[in-house]
């Protein structure tokens, strides 16, 4: 019986509770790959039947690069059902050469402990955001990426507002800026992005970066208050330029289509900076990290969270397991749980 049929789940499962083995088959025949990210198995068994998760999965922009990888750059030894492998990651003594699950190459940083094993072992970060950025970005847009760390983002922005849309990336640490123009190099997307080397927040300056020797994804902008074991966990300290956006873009661009966010809590300062480019950009989306006590530290979060209202946002709480977008009042956003979230002043569509 073909995976394909509306009836091919077995007579004794329950509606809504497909078999762990089944739902590990569809993925790894549509997909090439076995469910690994955090809930995908729990996820995929709410679906009714087998044909109503194969249509969701063949539905999604996973599927779609992975066919369109296949139909590209056929293999001649290779059956044109099966997704090649992704190749070896190499190592390259500062740097490690790795593909991610869209075939895109990257380099990633030997000695971190949280992006490069689930680069490497999945070609994978956090989908629930890469799923919903390529949800509203659109060939020929104009994109801000702020914190893009080794660029994992960046690449897929910039394929997805080829090729006439521009990525404004933003990261502050030298070393991860490196990484990102050597990415973009062997990517060929140089000429789609403007790659700036400095922070980002309300005021121009030299600001403190805290790094931690192993958690690359981690450094942030040293708060103003006393934060029990901060220096204990980030103890090196790099100073960097920092800018604001407005005074950066807003003479040269008319306006965002899409902004990440990205920083370990400076994100309202770096909104607060943008006030210009936000208001004339009527149709913008902001997916952002969400962490109100990383921002707290920083900012008065409940004043974020009116100024966002003044300016007309409404919020929906990215779903970590599934990628939906969950509606949440402004009154609860400063009960949320680490996490993602979109802003928008439009509806979604």
């Amino acid at each position: 019986m073909s995976i394909f049929s509306r009836s091919a789940r077995p007579a004794n499962a329950r509606a809504g509770a497909l078999p762990t083995d089944v739902v590990v088959a569809a993925f790894e025949l549509l997909l090439g790959r076995p469910p690994v990210r955090d809930g995908e198995v729990a996820a995929a068994q709410r679906h009714l039947n087998l044909h109503e998760l194969v249509d969701h999965l063949i539905r999604s922009d996973e599927f779609r690069a992975r066919h369109e990888m296949m139909t590209q750059s056929p293999s001649s030894d290779v059956p044109a059902t099966i997704a090649p492998a992704r190749p070896a990651p190499i190592f390259l003594g500062d740097r490690v050469l790795c593909w991610t699950h869209r075939g895109q190459r990257i380099y990633l940083v030997p000695q971190d402990v949280d992006l490069t094993p689930r680069i490497l072992l999945n070609g994978t970060w956090e989908l629930q955001v890469e799923e919903t950025m390529l949800r509203f970005v659109r060939p020929g847009d104009t994109v801000i990426d702020l914190g893009a760390n080794i660029g994992y983002y960046t690449i897929i922005l910039c394929v997805a507002v080829a090729p006439e849309g521009k990525v404004y990336a933003f990261e502050a640490h030298p070393d991860l800026v490196r990484l990102i123009k050597a990415t973009m190099y062997i990517n060929g997307l140089g000429h789609l992005v403007e790659l700036h080397s400095c922070a980002v927040s309300d005021r121009p300056g030299m600001l403190s970066l805290a790094l931690s020797p192993d958690h690359y994804g981690s450094g942030n902008i040293v708060p103003p208050g006393f934060i029990p074991t901060y220096d204990e966990n980030y103890p090196n300290r790099l100073d960097v330029p920092a800018v604001t956006l407005d005074a950066t873009l807003a003479d040269r661009i008319p306006a965002v289509d899409l902004l990440h966010m990205d920083i370990e809590g400076s994100e309202p300062l770096a909104l607060r900076g943008a006030q210009t480019l936000i208001e004339r950009s009527p149709r913008i989306k902001i997916i952002t990290e969400w962490s109100v006590g990383m921002m707290a530290a920083r900012t008065d979060v409940g004043a974020y969270v009116s100024w966002l209202q003044g300016l007309g946002f409404r919020f929906w709480v990215i779903e970590r397991e599934t990628a939906a977008l969950t509606p949440v009042a402004a009154t609860d956003l400063l009960g949320l749980p680490h996490g993602d979230l979109l802003m928008s002043r439009t509806d979604l569509g």
